[in-house]
C-alpha cells in the first residue's frame, strides 16, 4: 500500500459512510455524508459536510473525473482540540456505480478501495503548439500564469498523457486528453480578459 489511504466506504439510502486506513493510523471515526450533501456537486464546485467535531470539504473534478474529500479529523473536548488533516481522491465513475446500487438498512453496499495517488503519477504534458507556445514564453507575466496553471489543474493521475495544440485565440491551446493509449477527452485552455493581461487568467473548456 506504500502511502497511499485504504478508503472503506458504506452506502446506504440516505448516507454514505466513509473510514480510512494509512500505515500509520485510522480514522478516530466514521464520517457520514448525507446523500443530499453530495448531491449538492452537481451544481456547486464544493459542499461541506459535519459529523460531530469533524469536517470534510468535497470536491467533485469533473475533468479528472475524480471525487476529492479533504477530512478535518477532530477529537476532544472544548478544552483541548486536537486533529489532522487528510485528502482522498475516488475514481468518480466507480463511486457513482456503487452508489446507484439499491441499498437497505440491512444490506448495505460496501467497498474498499486504495485512495488516487496523484502526488507523483501525473500525466506528461506534451505541447506540439507552435505559435502560441512562442508567444507565451516572450512574455514572462503569461508564461508565469500559464506554469501555475498547468501545476495545479492537470494533476491527472489516471491520464497518460495531455497534448497542446494552437487555439485561434492567442496564447490558448487545444488540448487532447490519452489514456491507456487512447483519446479521452478533449477541449481548450483558453486565457480570458486578454484585455487587461493583468487579470487576465486561464480555464479550461470542455
Amino acid at each position: 500500500m506504500n502511502n497511499r489511504t485504504l478508503v472503506y466506504v458504506t452506502f446506504l439510502p440516505d448516507c454514505i459512510i466513509f473510514r480510512t486506513v494509512t500505515r500509520k493510523r485510522k480514522s478516530p471515526q466514521c464520517f457520514y455524508i448525507l446523500r443530499s450533501r453530495l448531491a449538492e456537486l452537481e451544481y456547486k464546485s464544493q459542499t461541506i459536510a459535519q459529523d460531530i467535531n469533524s469536517f470534510a470539504v468535497i470536491r467533485r473534478n469533473t475533468y479528472a473525473e475524480t471525487i476529492e474529500i479533504e477530512f478535518t479529523w477532530l477529537s476532544g473536548d472544548s478544552s483541548y482540540i486536537f486533529g489532522y488533516k487528510q485528502t482522498i481522491i475516488l475514481p468518480y465513475d466507480k463511486f457513482s456505480v456503487f452508489s446507484r446500487k439499491i441499498t437497505s438498512d440491512s444490506c448495505p453496499v460496501k467497498w474498499k478501495t486504495l485512495s488516487i495517488d496523484n502526488s507523483h503519477k501525473q500525466p506528461r504534458l506534451i505541447f506540439k503548439s507552435k505559435k502560441n507556445l512562442h508567444a507565451v514564453l516572450a512574455d514572462s507575466m503569461i508564461r508565469h500564469k500559464l506554469v501555475c496553471y498547468l501545476r495545479d489543474n492537470f494533476r491527472w493521475a489516471q491520464s497518460d498523457r495531455i497534448e497542446f495544440y494552437d487555439d485561434f485565440q492567442p496564447y490558448s491551446f487545444v488540448f487532447k486528453e490519452f489514456k491507456n493509449g487512447k483519446p479521452a477527452m478533449t477541449g481548450g485552455l483558453i486565457l480570458h480578459n486578454q484585455n487587461d493581461l493583468p487579470k487576465a487568467r486561464y480555464s479550461i473548456h470542455t
